[in-house]
């Protein structure tokens, strides 16, 4: 059967079921390690419980059966009568992958699949014993369930959604819940109201109390969302999903992730809005398609590259009026641009969210003992980056794991904790996010590396004897590259480490690695915040201009080219006592060119490509700008080490280098 992908209550379910579910990978893998957090506990059990609800009134019966199966469970554990397991922990994690693959599926317009009934008689077996289990698991309409360790203040209610005290039960809240998601029959008051035979509760636990203003608040927000029933005591004839309960944040990783935008759209919230009650975030936030972001953002674009043109003509009229109109609008149009950019941003968190769970999975197949810390999760960046981002990242977090540290039993002998530590990290600096993955592990050995290479005839002997300790690091990127000994279904065949640097690359981004022998290592990358608007180093080879990403250069000086030398056929040039190869960039990219007169002092330009630093010589250095990357025309398109054009500030067509692929195409060519 398919689903109508037009409907508009399908499109709210899907961007608060993602919701839930990035936030249930998180909370899971932090509640093996805190198995007693009631906030925890509480927050994964009305996680299954909203997305049972939604699907429920959306008549997805696999998603119902299953989520409900899950949060029957988890009262268990939230009452003490059960306590979490790692076997039980797997059993969720299964869960949790079926509940994504069914997402998925719905995504797609079809009818979700039915999950293993193997998880189901798994989840059966945990409630079996003297529990009271809830209704069936395909019926989507079940009778709250009663939890003795929560007493309430006894309350006498009259009506479905109004109470006579401050506070209410739990039963009654999660029964006008499930009445606000239509989860009771039509016209049917029992799941509104406690059942009569149910005795009245003890005094109230505080930490479960609500003000009414913050029930009415809710109740705002939740019928603000519906179509007018048609009485009081019904169910609402269209509901969205649950809204999120606010749960207690966790001490290093929060409990419940921040809102993620569906895969074509994000929310776009002003800030006031974080602080305003339920029913005027409703009111202040919308979900915009990407695509008209897009479109904003080369419009955007387009007036960049018009602000430059204008302030390069008003230089030459030396008018002051002029010149403080051209300064009003540069600032304007940057406002503008940043503007536009912050409604793309992404927080990386949704990258992050996944690596508890890989590094959970991993160290658990390698019975390896590790922690993972998580730090500025909250660092923003571009939606294209953070999807382009995730590969490597999984790559990078996967190799730290298997490669870095150490079994527990080994680092015991070598005076470690048995437990590693693995720190994913991002920050941004300046107009560039800096990404860090840290491992306590084994570190890297310069002289093993150099060993490998020569072994594997990627380089002779004397060559391997000349590479610094970056250098020798770097190679861990080349291809075919492994330093393990058996090859396993993590890792150790040497594939991947070569894709993770030619995508980092691509963003134009750059590696670098830091190690010790018995310490650990430290891989940073760093990356553009946005791949839309780049600041560029504006140069000329002979008369035509050339672009250079900002992000990959070093640094820039004058040669002496009597200085230079040649080093197994390379010409090189000295830096801080590095020997760095050099490379004429008009002999590559200018067909025909002659040199007005021979000079003795050439500009240089050091560039990071990948891991490896380069020096080109230019004939001019224009200066930085900012620019728009257009696509190649049909006659440059597939051009190799061109990413695209910009037009520049005086109007002319200038070409941006694409690094990687232009040292690919003409490195080895000998000049």
């Amino acid at each position: 059967m398919m689903l109508d992908t037009d409907d508009e209550i399908l499109q709210d379910f899907l961007v608060e079921a993602e919701e839930i579910l990035e936030g249930l990978n998180e909370q899971l893998v932090e509640l093996e390690n805190r198995p007693q957090d009631s906030d925890l506990l509480n927050a994964i059990f009305r996680g299954f419980h909203t997305i049972k609800g939604g699907a429920g009134f959306l008549n997805l019966e696999a998603m119902v059966a299953l989520c409900h199966k899950g949060e029957d469970v988890f009262n268990l554990l939230r009452q003490g009568e059960r306590t979490v397991d790692a076997d039980m922990m797997d059993t969720f994690l299964k869960v949790l992958d079926t509940l994504n693959t069914m997402f998925d599926e719905i995504k797609a317009a079809r009818q979700p699949n039915h999950a293993d009934p193997a998880i189901i008689e798994q989840l059966a077996a945990y409630l079996s014993g003297d529990v009271v289990i809830a209704p069936a698991a395909l019926q989507p309409e079940p009778t709250p369930e009663p939890e003795p360790e929560m007493p309430q203040a006894e309350t006498t209610q009259t009506t479905s959604g109004a109470a006579a005290s401050d506070e209410i039960t739990d039963d009654e809240f999660e029964a006008l819940l499930d009445q606000l998601h239509g989860n009771a029959a039509p016209g049917s008051t029992q799941a509104a109201k406690p059942s009569a035979q149910q005795p009245a509760a003890a005094p109230a636990n505080n930490s479960d109390d609500i003000t009414e203003e913050e029930f009415e608040a809710l109740l705002d927000q939740l019928q603000g969302k519906n179509k007018a029933s048609p009485a009081p005591a019904a169910a609402p004839q269209k509901a969205k999903a649950e809204p999120k309960p606010a749960p207690a944040q966790a001490e290093s990783t929060p409990v419940q992730a921040k809102p993620a935008p569906a895969s074509d759209s994000v929310a776009v919230e002003p800030p006031a809005a974080k602080a305003a009650p339920a029913k005027q975030q409703a009111d202040t936030s919308v979900r915009v398609d990407t695509s008209r972001l897009d479109e904003i953002m080369n419009m955007v674009g387009e007036l960049v590259l018009v602000r430059n043109r204008i302030s390069t003509l008003e230089a030459a009229f030396e008018n002051e009026d002029m010149a403080k109109a051209v300064n009003n609008l540069a600032v304007v149009t940057g406002d503008l641009q940043a503007a536009v950019m912050k409604t793309r941003m992404q927080p990386i968190k949704k990258v992050f969210g996944r690596f508890p769970r890989v590094v959970r999975d991993l160290a658990r197949s390698l019975k390896k003992d590790i922690n993972l810390e998580l730090r500025g999760e909250e660092t923003d960046l571009d939606k294209n980056l953070v999807e382009a981002l995730a590969d490597p990242l999984v790559h990078l977090v996967r190799n730290a794991v298997d490669h870095g540290v150490e079994m527990p039993d080994v680092r015991e002998a070598n005076g470690k904790p048995r437990q590693g530590n693995i720190v994913l990290g991002a920050a941004q600096e300046g107009d560039h996010i800096l990404l860090t993955i840290a491992d306590d592990g084994a570190g890297m050995d310069p002289e093993v590396l150099r060993r490998k290479a020569v072994e594997k005839g990627m380089m002779d002997q004397d060559t391997a004897a000349r590479l610094t300790e970056s250098e020798c690091f770097a190679l861990i990127f080349a291809p075919g590259f492994s330093m393990k000994q058996e090859i396993t279904d993590i890792s150790g065949r040497g594939v991947g480490m070569d894709v993770v640097k030619n995508s980092i690359s691509k963003l134009n981004g750059v590696i670098d690695i830091k190690s010790e022998v018995g310490v650990g290592t430290t891989l940073s990358i760093k990356v553009p915040l946005t791949l839309a608007i780049m600041p560029t180093l504006m140069v000329m080879l002979g008369d035509q201009i050339f672009a250079f990403p900002l992000v990959n250069v070093n640094e820039i000086f004058h040669l002496d080219l009597t200085k230079t030398n040649v080093v197994d056929g390379q010409q090189t040039i000295m830096v801080r006592n590095k020997a760095l190869p050099l490379f004429y960039l008009r002999k590559w990219l200018v067909k025909h060119y002659t040199p007005k007169d021979k000079a003795e002092i050439e500009h240089v330009v050091i560039v990071n490509v990948g891991t490896q630093r380069v020096g080109f010589v230019v004939d001019q250095l224009l200066g930085q700008e900012e620019v728009v990357i257009k696509p190649l025309g049909a006659l440059l398109q597939g051009t190799q080490g061109l990413a695209g054009a910009t037009i520049t500030g005086d109007g002319r067509i200038a070409l941006i280098l694409d690094f990687p692929e232009l040292m690919k195409a003409y490195a080895n060519r000998g000049y």
